[in-house]
Protein backbone atom coordinates (compact mmCIF):
# COMPACT_ATOMS: atom_id res chain seq x y z
CA UNK A 1 0.00 0.00 0.00
CA UNK A 2 2.71 2.07 0.29
CA UNK A 3 4.38 4.67 -2.30
CA UNK A 4 3.67 8.39 -3.27
CA UNK A 5 0.07 9.40 -3.62
CA UNK A 6 0.36 12.91 -6.39
CA UNK A 7 -3.22 14.99 -6.99
CA UNK A 8 -2.80 17.84 -9.27
CA UNK A 9 -5.60 20.69 -8.60
CA UNK A 10 -6.91 21.60 -11.82
CA UNK A 11 -8.26 24.72 -11.11
CA UNK A 12 -5.50 25.92 -8.74
CA UNK A 13 -2.49 23.93 -10.66
CA UNK A 14 -0.70 22.94 -7.30
CA UNK A 15 0.06 19.48 -6.36
CA UNK A 16 -0.39 17.20 -3.01
CA UNK A 17 1.58 14.72 -2.43
CA UNK A 18 1.13 12.04 0.52
CA UNK A 19 3.13 8.83 1.25
CA UNK A 20 0.85 6.49 2.72
CA UNK A 21 3.28 4.73 4.96
CA UNK A 22 4.38 8.25 6.30
CA UNK A 23 0.82 9.04 7.02
CA UNK A 24 0.45 5.61 8.61
CA UNK A 25 3.39 6.07 10.72
CA UNK A 26 2.45 9.58 11.20
CA UNK A 27 -1.40 9.54 12.24
CA UNK A 28 -1.89 6.11 12.71
CA UNK A 29 -2.06 6.42 16.17
CA UNK A 30 -4.76 9.39 15.99
CA UNK A 31 -6.85 7.15 13.83
CA UNK A 32 -6.93 4.67 16.07
CA UNK A 33 -7.93 6.68 19.39
CA UNK A 34 -10.72 8.60 17.40
CA UNK A 35 -12.12 5.10 16.00
CA UNK A 36 -11.72 3.56 19.63
CA UNK A 37 -13.68 6.77 20.94
CA UNK A 38 -16.14 7.40 18.33
CA UNK A 39 -17.13 3.53 18.25
CA UNK A 40 -15.84 1.83 21.76
CA UNK A 41 -15.98 -0.79 19.45
CA UNK A 42 -12.30 -2.94 20.57
CA UNK A 43 -12.98 -5.91 18.44
CA UNK A 44 -13.34 -3.81 15.32
CA UNK A 45 -11.25 -0.62 15.89
CA UNK A 46 -7.97 -2.35 13.73
CA UNK A 47 -10.19 -3.19 10.96
CA UNK A 48 -11.55 0.19 10.68
CA UNK A 49 -7.78 1.65 11.00
CA UNK A 50 -6.99 0.03 8.28
CA UNK A 51 -10.02 0.42 6.67
CA UNK A 52 -9.17 4.12 6.96
CA UNK A 53 -5.61 3.89 5.26
CA UNK A 54 -7.62 1.60 2.47
CA UNK A 55 -9.84 4.25 1.53
CA UNK A 56 -7.34 7.05 1.85
CA UNK A 57 -5.17 4.72 -0.56
CA UNK A 58 -8.18 4.30 -3.05
CA UNK A 59 -8.94 7.84 -2.43
CA UNK A 60 -5.72 9.42 -2.88
CA UNK A 61 -6.83 11.20 -6.11
CA UNK A 62 -9.23 13.08 -3.96
CA UNK A 63 -6.42 14.45 -1.86
CA UNK A 64 -5.79 18.16 -2.84
CA UNK A 65 -3.50 19.19 -0.11
CA UNK A 66 -6.34 21.95 0.88
CA UNK A 67 -6.39 20.27 4.30
CA UNK A 68 -4.08 18.59 6.40
CA UNK A 69 -3.40 14.69 6.17
CA UNK A 70 -4.60 14.45 9.42
CA UNK A 71 -8.01 16.13 8.99
CA UNK A 72 -8.60 14.02 5.82
CA UNK A 73 -7.98 11.22 7.21
CA UNK A 74 -10.15 11.98 9.93
CA UNK A 75 -12.97 12.81 7.60
CA UNK A 76 -12.38 9.12 6.51
CA UNK A 77 -12.43 7.43 9.84
CA UNK A 78 -15.51 9.29 10.70
CA UNK A 79 -17.95 8.45 7.70
CA UNK A 80 -16.83 4.53 8.43
CA UNK A 81 -17.50 4.96 12.23
CA UNK A 82 -20.59 6.71 11.76
CA UNK A 83 -21.21 3.52 9.18
CA UNK A 84 -20.58 1.02 12.08
CA UNK A 85 -22.24 2.06 14.66
CA UNK A 86 -25.13 2.81 12.38
CA UNK A 87 -24.94 -1.20 11.49
CA UNK A 88 -23.89 -2.46 14.23
CA UNK A 89 -25.34 -1.26 17.26
CA UNK A 90 -22.87 -2.86 19.48
CA UNK A 91 -23.64 -0.52 22.60
CA UNK A 92 -25.11 -3.78 25.38
CA UNK A 93 -21.68 -5.47 23.68
CA UNK A 94 -19.62 -2.92 25.04
CA UNK A 95 -21.23 -2.35 28.50
CA UNK A 96 -21.00 -5.93 28.94
CA UNK A 97 -17.01 -5.68 28.38
CA UNK A 98 -16.98 -2.74 30.89
CA UNK A 99 -18.87 -4.27 33.36
CA UNK A 100 -16.19 -7.17 32.81
CA UNK A 101 -13.34 -4.86 32.60
CA UNK A 102 -14.43 -3.49 36.29
CA UNK A 103 -15.02 -6.40 37.52
CA UNK A 104 -11.51 -7.22 36.54
CA UNK A 105 -10.50 -4.13 37.73
CA UNK A 106 -12.23 -4.73 41.91
CA UNK A 107 -9.74 -7.59 41.75
CA UNK A 108 -6.78 -6.07 41.63
CA UNK A 109 -4.24 -5.22 44.17
CA UNK A 110 -3.46 -1.76 43.25
CA UNK A 111 -6.17 0.53 44.65
CA UNK A 112 -4.73 3.39 42.63
CA UNK A 113 -4.73 1.43 39.46
CA UNK A 114 -8.56 0.33 40.20
CA UNK A 115 -9.34 3.95 40.70
CA UNK A 116 -7.79 5.17 37.48
CA UNK A 117 -9.57 2.38 35.56
CA UNK A 118 -13.11 2.68 36.81
CA UNK A 119 -12.40 6.68 36.14
CA UNK A 120 -11.66 6.12 32.74
CA UNK A 121 -14.41 3.37 32.11
CA UNK A 122 -17.08 5.73 33.91
CA UNK A 123 -16.20 8.45 31.12
CA UNK A 124 -16.19 6.28 28.60
CA UNK A 125 -19.69 5.04 29.38
CA UNK A 126 -20.51 8.86 29.88
CA UNK A 127 -19.25 9.31 26.36
CA UNK A 128 -21.26 6.39 25.04
CA UNK A 129 -24.56 7.93 26.34
CA UNK A 130 -23.66 11.42 24.21
CA UNK A 131 -25.43 11.85 20.92
CA UNK A 132 -23.00 11.26 18.28
CA UNK A 133 -22.73 14.92 17.04
CA UNK A 134 -22.34 15.82 20.83
CA UNK A 135 -19.70 13.12 21.39
CA UNK A 136 -17.89 13.84 18.01
CA UNK A 137 -17.19 17.13 19.31
CA UNK A 138 -16.32 16.32 23.06
CA UNK A 139 -13.80 14.13 22.04
CA UNK A 140 -11.97 15.89 18.93
CA UNK A 141 -12.05 19.04 21.49
CA UNK A 142 -11.27 17.53 25.08
CA UNK A 143 -9.64 14.66 24.44
CA UNK A 144 -7.92 14.97 20.99
CA UNK A 145 -7.47 18.45 21.77
CA UNK A 146 -8.38 20.01 18.62
CA UNK A 147 -9.23 23.85 18.17
CA UNK A 148 -12.77 24.89 17.60
CA UNK A 149 -11.84 26.19 13.38
CA UNK A 150 -10.29 22.66 12.63
CA UNK A 151 -13.35 20.46 13.98
CA UNK A 152 -15.57 23.12 11.66
CA UNK A 153 -13.45 22.02 8.78
CA UNK A 154 -13.21 18.24 9.80
CA UNK A 155 -17.04 17.71 10.52
CA UNK A 156 -18.04 20.31 8.07
CA UNK A 157 -20.37 22.05 9.80
CA UNK A 158 -20.21 26.04 10.61
CA UNK A 159 -17.79 27.20 13.52
CA UNK A 160 -20.53 28.14 16.06
CA UNK A 161 -22.31 24.74 15.49
CA UNK A 162 -19.01 23.37 16.63
CA UNK A 163 -19.73 25.48 20.00
CA UNK A 164 -22.92 24.96 20.32
CA UNK A 165 -22.75 20.82 20.43
CA UNK A 166 -19.68 21.34 22.67
CA UNK A 167 -21.96 23.17 25.17
CA UNK A 168 -24.40 20.61 24.91
CA UNK A 169 -22.37 17.88 25.10
CA UNK A 170 -20.66 19.14 28.12
CA UNK A 171 -24.11 19.81 29.89
CA UNK A 172 -25.04 16.59 29.40
CA UNK A 173 -21.48 14.88 30.25
CA UNK A 174 -21.70 16.72 33.48
CA UNK A 175 -25.65 15.39 34.52
CA UNK A 176 -24.33 11.93 33.17
CA UNK A 177 -21.54 11.95 35.12
CA UNK A 178 -23.61 13.37 38.51
CA UNK A 179 -25.79 10.62 37.89
CA UNK A 180 -22.90 7.99 37.63
CA UNK A 181 -21.35 8.80 40.73
CA UNK A 182 -24.71 8.81 42.91
CA UNK A 183 -25.34 5.49 41.67
CA UNK A 184 -21.80 4.54 42.83
CA UNK A 185 -21.96 6.18 46.05
CA UNK A 186 -25.80 3.98 46.54
CA UNK A 187 -23.88 0.69 45.87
Amino acid sequence: MGGEMVNTNATTGSTAQLDVDQAFREHGGFVARIVQRLTADGPHVDDLVQETFIVAFKKRHEFEGRASVQTWLYAIARNLCFRHIRSHRRRDHFRQRLAQQEQTDRSSALEGEIERRESIARVHRVLQQLPFKQREIAILYELEGMEGKEISEVVGIPLGTVWTRLGQARKTIEKLMRRELTKEAVQ
